[in-house]
Protein backbone atom coordinates (compact mmCIF):
# COMPACT_ATOMS: atom_id res chain seq x y z
CA UNK A 1 0.00 0.00 0.00
CA UNK A 2 1.31 3.47 -0.85
CA UNK A 3 2.68 5.60 1.97
CA UNK A 4 1.51 8.71 0.11
CA UNK A 5 -2.23 8.17 -0.53
CA UNK A 6 -2.95 11.91 -0.68
CA UNK A 7 -0.41 12.42 -3.47
CA UNK A 8 -1.82 9.46 -5.38
CA UNK A 9 -5.31 10.87 -5.05
CA UNK A 10 -4.22 14.29 -6.31
CA UNK A 11 -2.61 12.62 -9.33
CA UNK A 12 -5.86 10.73 -10.02
CA UNK A 13 -7.80 13.98 -9.83
CA UNK A 14 -5.35 15.67 -12.20
CA UNK A 15 -5.83 12.76 -14.61
CA UNK A 16 -9.59 13.13 -14.27
CA UNK A 17 -9.46 16.83 -15.18
CA UNK A 18 -6.96 16.24 -18.01
CA UNK A 19 -9.12 13.45 -19.47
CA UNK A 20 -12.13 15.77 -19.48
CA UNK A 21 -10.13 18.40 -21.39
CA UNK A 22 -8.25 16.23 -23.87
CA UNK A 23 -10.06 12.89 -24.23
CA UNK A 24 -8.28 9.55 -24.07
CA UNK A 25 -6.72 9.70 -27.55
CA UNK A 26 -4.92 13.01 -26.89
CA UNK A 27 -4.23 12.51 -23.20
CA UNK A 28 -0.56 12.40 -22.20
CA UNK A 29 1.34 12.17 -18.94
CA UNK A 30 2.55 15.70 -19.75
CA UNK A 31 -1.10 16.91 -19.77
CA UNK A 32 -1.67 15.27 -16.41
CA UNK A 33 1.49 16.85 -14.99
CA UNK A 34 0.27 20.28 -16.14
CA UNK A 35 -3.04 19.72 -14.34
CA UNK A 36 -1.14 18.58 -11.27
CA UNK A 37 1.16 21.61 -11.43
CA UNK A 38 4.28 19.45 -11.12
CA UNK A 39 6.87 17.77 -13.29
CA UNK A 40 5.17 14.81 -15.02
CA UNK A 41 7.99 12.52 -13.90
CA UNK A 42 6.47 12.43 -10.40
CA UNK A 43 3.55 10.41 -11.81
CA UNK A 44 5.87 7.48 -12.56
CA UNK A 45 6.80 7.27 -8.88
CA UNK A 46 3.22 6.17 -8.19
CA UNK A 47 1.90 4.65 -11.43
CA UNK A 48 3.58 2.49 -14.06
CA UNK A 49 1.88 4.16 -17.02
CA UNK A 50 -0.96 6.41 -18.13
CA UNK A 51 -3.27 3.41 -18.37
CA UNK A 52 -2.27 2.18 -14.92
CA UNK A 53 -3.25 5.60 -13.58
CA UNK A 54 -6.57 5.66 -15.43
CA UNK A 55 -7.45 2.16 -14.25
CA UNK A 56 -6.75 3.30 -10.71
CA UNK A 57 -8.92 6.35 -11.33
CA UNK A 58 -11.92 4.10 -11.89
CA UNK A 59 -11.70 3.30 -8.19
CA UNK A 60 -12.74 6.92 -7.58
CA UNK A 61 -16.02 6.17 -9.38
CA UNK A 62 -16.55 3.18 -7.13
CA UNK A 63 -15.82 5.22 -4.00
CA UNK A 64 -18.13 8.08 -5.01
CA UNK A 65 -21.10 6.15 -6.33
CA UNK A 66 -20.99 2.66 -4.84
CA UNK A 67 -18.96 2.07 -1.69
CA UNK A 68 -20.55 4.82 0.36
CA UNK A 69 -24.01 3.63 -0.65
CA UNK A 70 -23.15 0.05 0.31
CA UNK A 71 -22.45 1.22 3.87
CA UNK A 72 -26.00 2.52 4.33
CA UNK A 73 -28.71 0.60 6.15
CA UNK A 74 -31.78 0.67 3.90
CA UNK A 75 -35.07 1.52 5.60
CA UNK A 76 -36.86 3.24 2.71
CA UNK A 77 -35.86 1.37 -0.44
CA UNK A 78 -37.87 3.61 -2.75
CA UNK A 79 -36.21 6.79 -1.46
CA UNK A 80 -32.75 5.18 -1.48
CA UNK A 81 -33.15 4.01 -5.08
CA UNK A 82 -34.37 7.43 -6.21
CA UNK A 83 -31.43 9.11 -4.46
CA UNK A 84 -28.95 6.67 -6.01
CA UNK A 85 -30.33 7.27 -9.51
CA UNK A 86 -30.17 11.01 -8.90
CA UNK A 87 -26.57 10.97 -7.76
CA UNK A 88 -25.49 8.93 -10.79
CA UNK A 89 -27.23 11.26 -13.25
CA UNK A 90 -26.74 14.51 -11.34
CA UNK A 91 -23.67 14.19 -9.07
CA UNK A 92 -23.52 16.91 -6.41
CA UNK A 93 -20.35 18.75 -5.33
CA UNK A 94 -20.86 17.82 -1.67
CA UNK A 95 -21.08 14.16 -2.61
CA UNK A 96 -17.92 14.22 -4.75
CA UNK A 97 -15.91 16.31 -2.27
CA UNK A 98 -16.04 13.35 0.11
CA UNK A 99 -13.43 11.63 -2.06
CA UNK A 100 -11.90 14.42 -4.20
CA UNK A 101 -9.83 17.37 -3.05
CA UNK A 102 -10.74 19.54 -6.04
CA UNK A 103 -13.68 18.25 -8.11
CA UNK A 104 -14.34 19.87 -11.52
CA UNK A 105 -16.76 22.80 -11.54
CA UNK A 106 -19.10 21.16 -14.08
CA UNK A 107 -19.48 17.77 -12.44
CA UNK A 108 -22.20 16.39 -14.68
CA UNK A 109 -20.29 17.13 -17.86
CA UNK A 110 -17.00 15.93 -16.37
CA UNK A 111 -18.19 12.63 -14.93
CA UNK A 112 -20.20 11.83 -18.06
CA UNK A 113 -17.28 12.53 -20.37
CA UNK A 114 -14.86 10.47 -18.29
CA UNK A 115 -17.36 7.59 -18.18
CA UNK A 116 -17.80 7.60 -21.96
CA UNK A 117 -14.06 7.93 -22.66
CA UNK A 118 -13.04 5.05 -20.40
CA UNK A 119 -15.87 2.72 -21.42
CA UNK A 120 -15.12 3.41 -25.09
CA UNK A 121 -11.45 2.53 -24.53
CA UNK A 122 -12.57 -0.73 -22.92
CA UNK A 123 -13.73 -1.74 -26.41
CA UNK A 124 -10.08 -2.29 -27.35
CA UNK A 125 -8.30 -2.89 -24.05
CA UNK A 126 -8.77 -6.08 -22.03
CA UNK A 127 -7.51 -4.57 -18.79
CA UNK A 128 -10.00 -1.72 -19.05
CA UNK A 129 -12.78 -4.15 -19.96
CA UNK A 130 -12.05 -6.22 -16.87
CA UNK A 131 -12.18 -3.10 -14.71
CA UNK A 132 -15.34 -1.66 -16.27
CA UNK A 133 -16.98 -5.06 -15.84
CA UNK A 134 -16.15 -4.98 -12.13
CA UNK A 135 -17.55 -1.44 -11.82
CA UNK A 136 -20.75 -2.33 -13.67
CA UNK A 137 -21.26 -5.46 -11.60
CA UNK A 138 -20.88 -3.38 -8.44
CA UNK A 139 -23.40 -0.84 -9.73
CA UNK A 140 -25.83 -3.63 -10.64
CA UNK A 141 -25.48 -5.29 -7.24
CA UNK A 142 -26.02 -1.96 -5.47
CA UNK A 143 -29.34 -1.44 -7.29
CA UNK A 144 -30.35 -5.10 -6.87
CA UNK A 145 -29.64 -4.88 -3.13
CA UNK A 146 -32.01 -1.94 -2.81
CA UNK A 147 -34.70 -3.81 -4.72
CA UNK A 148 -34.24 -7.01 -2.70
CA UNK A 149 -34.43 -5.03 0.53
CA UNK A 150 -37.52 -3.23 -0.71
CA UNK A 151 -39.16 -6.59 -1.40
CA UNK A 152 -38.22 -7.87 2.07
CA UNK A 153 -39.67 -4.71 3.63
CA UNK A 154 -42.80 -5.11 1.48
CA UNK A 155 -42.17 -1.73 -0.14
CA UNK A 156 -41.68 -3.32 -3.58
CA UNK A 157 -43.61 -6.07 -5.31
CA UNK A 158 -41.81 -9.46 -5.67
CA UNK A 159 -40.03 -8.72 -8.95
CA UNK A 160 -36.74 -10.17 -10.19
CA UNK A 161 -34.15 -7.91 -8.47
CA UNK A 162 -31.28 -8.68 -10.85
CA UNK A 163 -33.33 -8.25 -14.03
CA UNK A 164 -34.86 -5.00 -12.77
CA UNK A 165 -31.41 -3.75 -11.75
CA UNK A 166 -30.10 -4.56 -15.25
CA UNK A 167 -32.96 -2.54 -16.76
CA UNK A 168 -32.28 0.48 -14.56
CA UNK A 169 -28.51 0.32 -15.09
CA UNK A 170 -28.97 0.14 -18.87
CA UNK A 171 -31.11 3.28 -18.75
CA UNK A 172 -28.60 5.15 -16.57
CA UNK A 173 -25.74 4.29 -18.92
CA UNK A 174 -27.81 5.32 -21.94
CA UNK A 175 -28.66 8.66 -20.34
CA UNK A 176 -25.01 9.40 -19.56
CA UNK A 177 -23.91 8.36 -23.05
CA UNK A 178 -26.60 10.42 -24.77
CA UNK A 179 -25.79 13.53 -22.71
CA UNK A 180 -22.12 13.26 -23.70
CA UNK A 181 -22.39 12.25 -27.35
CA UNK A 182 -25.40 14.20 -28.66
CA UNK A 183 -26.97 17.64 -28.48
CA UNK A 184 -30.27 16.28 -27.19
CA UNK A 185 -31.31 18.60 -24.39
CA UNK A 186 -32.91 17.03 -21.36
CA UNK A 187 -31.92 13.46 -22.23
CA UNK A 188 -30.86 12.70 -18.67
CA UNK A 189 -34.05 14.18 -17.22
CA UNK A 190 -36.08 11.94 -19.54
CA UNK A 191 -34.14 8.91 -18.36
CA UNK A 192 -34.77 9.91 -14.76
CA UNK A 193 -38.50 10.14 -15.54
CA UNK A 194 -38.45 6.65 -17.11
CA UNK A 195 -36.66 5.18 -14.09
CA UNK A 196 -39.13 6.90 -11.80
CA UNK A 197 -41.86 5.09 -13.72
CA UNK A 198 -40.13 1.76 -13.07
CA UNK A 199 -39.86 2.53 -9.35
CA UNK A 200 -43.56 3.45 -9.25
CA UNK A 201 -44.45 0.28 -11.13
CA UNK A 202 -42.63 -2.06 -8.74
CA UNK A 203 -43.84 -0.22 -5.64
CA UNK A 204 -46.76 -1.36 -3.54
CA UNK A 205 -49.56 1.17 -3.51
CA UNK A 206 -49.38 3.30 -0.39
Amino acid sequence: MSSHPETEQRIREAAFRALVKHGYADLSVKNIGEELGQNPSIIYHYFDSKDDLLLSMLDVFVDIFIDRQAENTITDAKAELREFVGQILHPKPAQVKQVMFAPPSDLERATSRVFVELWAHATWDRDFRRKTTIVENRLRETVARMIRTGIELEQFRPVDPELTADHILFLLKQGIHTRTTTNRDGSVDRIQTIVEGIIADISHES
